[in-house]
């Protein structure tokens, strides 16, 4: 080693560093589920649910039905990489709300997209190994509402000339890649929770106007397959404002902060 000129011997190691980071799966990206499997040591069962997942530079957020209803399975969180292993660090799930978690997937890259698994997962308490196949559906380039984002403010006005404000909503939404993601948590008056959640593809109209074709979503048959132009104001980079103008004539406005 004494023999190796310093130069050249710089040169190894900025080499072996690079090539240790290039070793790292790369996520951001829109991804749709085309396989969920569940096995619990003795043989395999096929989940029967269509999911989006979007990894954002550094947020995650995923959302799908409930097996056996529309109500909604959604995550958000933020995720690391290591070699092949990602680490998400959900900060709310629907299904148990503020509690954070953490999940390890093992990754592996196909012709279409990534396999995850997860080796042990417990469930109804039971423990099972889960396997998701996800086919990359990414398009689109770069816009101004990639990211996540969380609801801080509604305003819904009827065309009848009534309106409601909620100072408190819990909604998060994910822009990236040319689709989208929304999720709300509500409450009822016995402060029970429920979850619904809606995701298609999005496209830019301009700088201040997108237009978002829902391709799944809780509410069936009044959105899936609908596009919706939505108004776009920004105040910087990290909080903007959207208008919906639905048929009927009611507006709903809404007002959103970046997640950091």
């Amino acid at each position: 080693m004494k023999n190796i000129p310093l130069l050249l011997l710089i040169l190894l190691v900025v080499s072996c560093s690079d090539a240790g980071k290039n070793n790292n799966v790369k996520m951001q990206g829109a991804y749709a589920m085309t396989r969920q499997v569940l096995n619990d040591g003795t043989k395999d069962s096929m989940l029967d649910r269509k999911q989006l997942k979007i990894y954002t530079d550094d947020h995650i957020m995923y959302a799908s039905p409930n097996v056996g209803d529309s109500l909604a399975n959604f995550g958000v969180g933020t995720y690391a990489i290591n070699g092949d292993v990602v680490t998400e660090y959900i900060d709310y799930r629907a299904s148990t709300g503020n509690k954070k978690d953490t999940v390890t997937l093992k990754i592996t890259k196909t012709a279409n997209g990534y396999t995850q698994t997860i080796d042990r997962i417990l469930i109804d308490g039971q423990y099972y190994k889960l396997t998701e196949d996800y086919d990359e559906v990414s398009t689109g380039g770069k816009t101004k509402l990639d990211g996540i984002w969380k609801q801080v403010k509604n305003v819904y006005r009827s065309s009848k000339g009534d309106s409601s404000v909620n100072n408190s909503p819990l909604e998060y939404k994910t822009y990236q890649s040319g689709y989208f993601i929304w999720a709300i948590t509500i409450k009822d008056s016995a402060n029970n929770s429920s979850s619904v959640f809606g995701y298609g593809r999005f496209d830019m109209d301009g700088e201040n106007k997108s237009k978002e074709t829902v391709q799944n979503s809780t509410f069936v048959q009044g959105l899936i397959g609908k596009t919706y132009e939505v108004s776009l104001e920004f105040e910087g980079d990290n909080r903007y404002k959207q208008t919906i103008t639905f048929a009927n004539g009611d507006k709903s406005t809404e007002i959103y902060e970046r997640l950091k």
